[in-house]
């Protein structure tokens, strides 16, 4: 694995960029972490539990010490375990707090068990829900990160309500995951064009971009493009279709991450296109690259391609690889400027 300089961030992917090949009728875990090694996709090896392990979180000792032998093969790292609070497990009620601490316990324990230093996923924003996963964290030696993904930015409510709740345990193994999908300048042309191919109208293509741009709230976004679109005579499924340009893409400034790396575990370059010219043309990554070396961030950034939402007209694979040479190129130039000063 091609490593980037010591000091500086990581270089990872999250197999959910492999979506679309996990769906290959030759498919198997270990063939695609072979490839991943194969294409110098590592170091970092980030795993999303419920899609990728079978029976999760149930692991038993010959898989995860197949699993761990794998990885050393591969000259591959465990960087993040991606898990699920899936509170509405239930039909007649909602998860307690003392089932969810259960819940996620049973997949901290696992993800450990298989080599993870980090695990990952959406919590119940109570005080004793984050002390409960404090001792989890504490007693298995791991950290536990909550996405922070669009349409949540560093100061939204909730996150802004789950620093507190995490500062006030005192405990420095929970954080947070920042996700790229927060700080975008543009929607992504990729995007808009599987809409365009897919027959939606123009209007309604212009429309929702038009509103993403603007600067109001979310709720007036919604509001604005749902009386909009209605009189252009766009059905619910249309609706349906282009909200997620308003939800899945969200527009902080990409400087405002600095505020949230001091409590980062991991994060997740997000990602939609890789262009000609080897640029993310809706992303800022050069920004947010800065951001995270200058505040000295040193752990993993998975590479985590999400255009496999809307088109399966592109490889992971390749994506991924030029996401790499993209973030390798960027994060050499900020050390470089970083030495200068």
């Amino acid at each position: 694995m091609t490593p980037t300089p010591e000091g500086l961030p990581k270089l990872g992917i999250t197999l959910f960029s492999l979506t679309l090949d996990m769906r290959r009728p030759d498919y198997s875990l270990e063939s695609m972490i072979r490839r991943v090694a194969e294409l110098d996709l590592g170091p970092g090896l980030e795993v999303v539990g419920f899609q990728s392990i079978r029976g999760w979180p149930h692991v038993s000792d010959e898989f995860a010490t197949s699993f761990r032998t794998l990885l050393d093969e591969c000259g591959l790292v465990p960087s993040a375990m991606s898990m699920n609070l899936d509170v509405a497990l239930r039909r007649d009620r909602r998860m307690s707090e003392d089932e969810g601490l259960v819940y996620l316990e049973r997949q901290m324990e696992a993800a450990k068990k298989l080599g993870f230093p980090v695990g990952k996923s959406a919590v119940l924003s109570t005080p004793r829900f984050a002390e409960g996963l404090a001792r989890i964290a504490e007693r298995l030696e791991m950290k536990f990160g909550v996405e922070v993904h669009s349409p949540e930015a560093v100061d939204s409510p909730h996150v802004a309500h789950l620093r507190e709740l995490f500062e006030d345990t005192g405990s420095p193994l929970l954080g947070f995951v920042p996700d790229f999908s927060s700080s975008m300048h543009d929607v992504p042309p990729s995007l808009v064009q599987a809409h365009r191919d897919s027959g939606m109208p123009e209007g309604l293509i212009d429309l929702v971009a038009d509103v993403w741009h603007s600067d109001t709230s979310m709720p007036e976004k919604f509001g604005r493009f749902a009386q909009e679109a209605k009189a252009l005579g766009a059905s619910p499924a249309d609706v349906g279709k282009l909200n997620m340009v308003l939800t899945m893409h969200g527009r902080m400034d990409p400087s405002r991450w600095a505020e949230l790396m001091p409590s980062a575990v991991h994060v997740h370059g997000k990602f939609y296109w890789i262009d000609d010219r080897g640029n993310e043309p809706s992303i800022d990554h050069e920004t947010i690259l800065n951001v995270l070396v200058e505040s000295g961030y040193d752990g993993f950034i998975s590479s985590e391609w999400e255009g496999h939402a809307y088109t399966d007209a592109a490889s992971g694979y390749d994506l991924c690889r030029a996401h790499h040479d993209l973030c390798r190129r960027l994060l050499l130039d900020a050390a470089r400027a970083a030495s200068a000063h």
